[in-house]
């Protein structure tokens, strides 16, 4: 896969999807879903394979830090809100006068410290089955989403990606 450069700053693609509900569930690390937790920093990034826009992997990495861990709850309790308005959703955007790849959510699963919610994009041979993870670790909010080619089966690889960097944090 090939990584691009981390970034530091969030995205705003609010004029893209108006709908607040679900644009921190169609995209990692949104402005005008996190401005309001007053977070303290980011670092976010996108590796893919093959490294263009027809790409048949993706995953979008970030951590987001908090001062503290009860305001890095706070966040992912009004994600847990946001997201449930989400779930069994279709998504279809224009850019530029061309379409966007059509995105349909699947149900939200929540636990105290996470939030997971599948989901489809595409059409035909460039439908791409993906998951979007949004995990507290302490004073930290780990927002991460992974696509593949289509599967039958539950994705879980943005949980898989969020276990991962959760075990090297400081607890």
């Amino acid at each position: 896969m090939t990584p691009h450069t981390p970034v530091s700053q969030m995205g705003d693609h609010r004029n893209l999807l108006p709908n607040l509900n679900c644009l921190g569930v169609w995209q990692v690390n949104e402005a005008p879903i996190y401005e309001s937790s007053h977070w303290k920093s980011v670092r976010q990034q996108l590796v893919r394979t093959p490294d263009t826009d027809q790409w048949n992997f993706l995953v979008v990495q970030s951590a987001v830090s908090y001062r503290t861990v009860d305001a890095a709850r706070e966040f992912l309790t009004e994600s847990t809100d946001r997201w449930s308005k989400c779930t069994n959703h279709n998504v279809n955007i224009q850019l530029n006068g061309q379409t966007l790849p059509a995105w349909h959510s699947g149900e939200l699963t929540k636990t105290d410290t996470r939030l997971a919610l599948p989901y489809t994009r595409g059409a035909g041979d460039q439908t791409r089955s993906c998951q979007h993870v949004l995990s507290l670790v302490a004073n930290v909010i780990l927002d991460i989403q992974a696509c593949k080619p289509q599967q039958q089966s539950a994705i879980t690889a943005a949980a898989d990606v969020a276990d991962k960097i959760a075990s090297k944090l400081p607890r």
